[in-house]
């Protein structure tokens, strides 16, 4: 089996599209069928159906897209395998992240690590805790940064940061130049929350229960942009670490207020990976500059807050 139409058939199974798959893969759609067809004769079964909405995978399909995936991985590990043996900083590293994170901790160290080794790619994808935690098992993310992941035997959490939670607001809001507030203080004000799958909201949760308060949640959404739209608009305030608002905070469309200590359980943003992998030399070294930067995290996030 050519490694050429496993990887052609590997892309056109996540795109649901030949043409699409096309376009990504940089070739003619009429060679991505060809390929296509040489494996459907070459295991003599039909993988994919073609439907008007694009395509989709035959059962004979389903299972040939389960394990291209794992083996198209083990060769690109292989290859950075081989690329360590001659001390060469190559391949492409995997990483698994909750939205928060992006802006101002990981995009930063992922762009001077390619500036720094040109020859260094990398997957970004956002995910849930627990969705990281599956990538991480599963093989396709080499590293995860996310907050609170859930501790597993089998994951192996490299580095942490403690972070404070901030009222996040419009600067218009009445409460946006207190210079500290509680849980009480908000209680009459709509809110803007992640649902009871992660961290801040159970956290929320736990010291509303414990204080007896009624908080107004007038809007659930996982997605980060969607909250900091509401709260630019002044429909809402976020229960938010610092780092996810920096850049909106200086530039004056959003206002970070602290809670005072003990309102609201810190945050915690890990740095994980497989304890069964054996990292490369580029997840490695992707690694170490992640670590550097929650390092200098909480430096970094006094001095963007405002008080």
């Amino acid at each position: 089996m050519q490694w050429r139409a496993l990887k052609y058939f590997d892309t056109v199974a996540r795109c649901h599209s030949l043409r699409q798959a096309a376009s990504r893969l940089h070739v003619a759609p009429t060679a991505v069928s060809r390929q296509i067809d040489q494996l459907e004769h070459q295991l003599g079964a039909e993988l994919l159906e073609r439907t008007h909405e694009g395509v989709r995978l035959t059962p004979a399909g389903e299972l040939l897209a389960d394990q291209a995936s794992r083996t198209l991985r083990d060769m690109e590990r292989l290859a950075a395998r081989i690329a360590d043996l001659q001390g060469c900083c190559t391949g492409r590293v995997s990483v698994e992240v909750s939205e928060g994170v992006v802006a101002q901790l990981l995009t930063p160290a992922l762009a001077g690590l390619q500036s720094e080794y040109p020859q260094l790619t990398f997957d970004v994808s956002i995910a849930s805790a627990g969705g990281v935690i599956e990538t991480l098992r599963s093989g396709k993310a080499d590293i995860g940064l996310a907050y609170f992941l859930p501790p597993r035997d089998d994951v192996v959490r490299v580095a942490s940061a403690e972070l404070e939670h901030y009222a996040v607001m419009a600067p218009g809001h009445p409460l946006a130049w207190t210079s500290a507030l509680g849980l009480s203080d908000i209680e009459g004000y709509p809110l803007a929350v992640p649902d009871d799958s992660f961290g801040v909201r159970q956290a929320l949760n736990r010291a509303a229960r414990d204080r007896k308060l009624n908080m107004q949640i007038a809007y659930t959404t996982s997605s980060l942009e969607t909250q900091k739209a509401l709260a630019r608009q002044g429909a809402a305030i976020l229960l938010l670490p610092l780092i996810t608002v920096a850049q909106e905070c200086e530039a004056g469309q959003l206002v970070a207020v602290a809670l005072h200590p003990g309102e609201l359980e810190q945050t915690r943003v890990d740095l994980c990976v497989y304890r069964h992998h054996s990292p490369s030399l580029a997840v490695r070294t992707c690694l170490a500059r992640l670590e550097e930067a929650l390092v200098e995290l909480d430096g970094n996030a006094a001095d963007m807050a405002h008080n």
